[in-house]
């Protein structure tokens, strides 16, 4: 599954740098004081942040902030609107425009004027905003957030309420392709602790599940202080920077941040490290390596330790190696060949119901098995009618992508 997306003309996605958006609050109330741009500011950091490197900017005018008092609609608009045109005015196509909102009729307006995208940190909890977006052909970021912005606290609850976002989306209008998802980094509720945030930025990389573009909003929150004893929001620039490496080394595709020029080398070196999907294919079938746990060869030197004579380590260390693998490309008769090669292995493969009714179509599997069970099916199918054979050598190369020096530096990069 390689996960591709769009913010207004901006791709974001596996094969595409990391993004970064750059915040421009037009609030007092921010929890990050020289965050803040008054309407004489606004414009010069706009600019600042595009000569910096930011592609797209983030523009909101109510503070989400544990205590800050609420505004009305009108006075969003009142902060929103004059800062929002000076951007565009300024900038033109430089950079894609998001206005962070949680009003859909805010929202109309600011895309009917240049806008791009909507960043909604209440998970769409106004009924009319995805529709909203829809009609105007928005991009969309969604929050994770149940009654309240950011109150679901642990990363299973997480991407079940954004999964169930992004379907309400999707049948109100919205494109797929335009929709990004966030888990809601930060103290965001009195019951959301740094515990809570450190595990969602552990576990950032199970929302690959949901096929989108994942943003991450680490920028000097208060679990980056409470860790490192920086109170402080001014003072968390190197702990965000490190939660950011983390973030992006983890499948962050965009990045929100305070600090665009700092945070460029920060990002870039973390998505080298983190490389590129394990992925192979050819006439039409593409094997992709969607999670893995385990090295053969590692085992087979600890199995090897344990006195295991040289045959049954090489043998045990991939059975102790778990592969997950996206196979795509396939017909319903592929499809229920797969899943009965890897059952008869002791694996599993998980294929669409329109494989049991023999629809047409190219159709998904899902395979899950040790190496060796995943190796063997490899093997076996070589042997089997259809493109079977060509299956059979997409695996082969996936496998052997995972800990190719390759997958990680490029000079093609976009």
């Amino acid at each position: 599954m390689t996960i591709e997306g769009l913010i207004g003309d901006i791709i974001l996605g596996d094969l595409h740098p990391a993004r970064v958006m750059g915040v421009i609050n037009l609030s007092r109330e921010s929890f990050y004081q020289e965050s803040y741009a008054g309407e004489g500011a606004v414009l010069e950091r706009a600019l600042a942040f595009a000569e910096e490197g930011a592609e797209i900017l983030d523009l909101g005018a109510v503070s989400t902030a544990p205590g800050s008092p609420p505004i009305s609609e009108e006075e969003e608009r009142c902060r929103l609107f004059p800062a929002l045109e000076a951007v565009l005015d300024g900038l033109g196509d430089e950079v894609v425009i998001s206005v962070d909102t949680q009003r859909s009729k805010v929202a109309s307006d600011a895309l009917s004027m240049g806008a791009s995208c909507i960043n909604d940190v209440s998970g769409l909890h106004d009924p009319e905003m995805a529709g909203t977006v829809a009609d105007h052909d928005g991009s969309l970021i969604i929050m994770a957030s149940k009654e309240r912005p950011g109150d679901v606290l642990d990363m299973a609850d997480i991407v079940a309420n954004l999964g169930e976002r992004k379907r309400a989306a999707s049948q109100a209008g919205v494109a797929v392709e335009k929709v990004t998802v966030d888990p809601g980094i930060g103290r965001w509720t009195p019951d959301k602790g740094p515990g809570h945030d450190l595990a969602i930025l552990d576990g950032l990389s199970r929302l690959r599940v949901l096929n989108r573009p994942v943003m991450a909003a680490v920028s000097r929150k208060s679990f980056i202080g409470t860790v490192l004893d920086r109170p402080i929001p001014a003072e968390r620039l190197l702990g965000s920077l490190a939660a950011t490496a983390v973030a992006v080394y983890n499948g962050a595709h965009l990045v929100r941040t305070h600090d665009v020029a700092a945070s460029m080398e920060t990002i870039r070196m973390a998505e080298a490290v983190r490389g590129r999907p394990a992925v192979s294919g050819a006439d039409g079938i593409e094997v992709e390596i969607f999670g893995h746990w385990g090295r053969p060869r590692d085992l087979h030197q600890a199995f090897a330790l344990l006195g295991v004579e040289e045959g049954g380590a090489l043998a045990l260390g991939r059975k102790g190696s778990f592969r997950a693998l996206s196979i795509r490309g396939v017909t319903s008769m592929e499809a229920i060949v797969i899943k009965q090669e890897m059952l008869a292995r002791g694996g599993d493969a998980a294929i669409p119901m329109g494989a049991l009714r023999c629809d047409p179509g190219e159709m998904e599997v899902l395979v899950l098995g040790t190496e060796a069970q995943v190796r063997g099916l490899g093997k076996n199918l070589k042997s089997q009618p259809f493109k079977l054979p060509v299956v059979a050598g997409a695996i082969e190369g996936a496998l052997e992508r995972v800990d190719d020096p390759k997958r990680y530096w490029s000079t093609t990069r976009q």
